[in-house]
């Protein structure tokens, strides 16, 4: 039995056609402004990957306080991470 050719973007072409609008109109749309005032956004770069080891305790505690911001552990521990820093001494 012979298969199909998937299309390299997988699904069918009437969700490539709306993947292809909504893609488009979010290039075409200038969002800095929105973004600027609204004071929620920090870009912070470069960044490069670390390793660290973190006991299970500290891992959950890390998760826990993750939820309650709504973000991942690991955004979380970047957050405090740089607060800690941040905070004058």
């Amino acid at each position: 039995m012979q298969r199909r050719k998937k299309s390299a973007r997988g699904g069918s072409m009437k969700n490539a056609r709306a993947s292809d609008a909504a893609l488009r109109e979010f290039k075409e749309r200038d969002l800095g402004g929105d973004i600027e005032s609204a004071g929620t956004a920090v870009v912070v770069r470069p960044q490069r990957p670390t390793s660290i080891l973190l006991s299970d305790e500290l891992k959950a505690a890390l998760r826990k306080r993750g939820q309650e911001l709504g973000v991942g552990y690991q955004t979380a521990a970047k957050m405090i991470l740089a607060k800690y820093v941040n905070a004058k001494l």
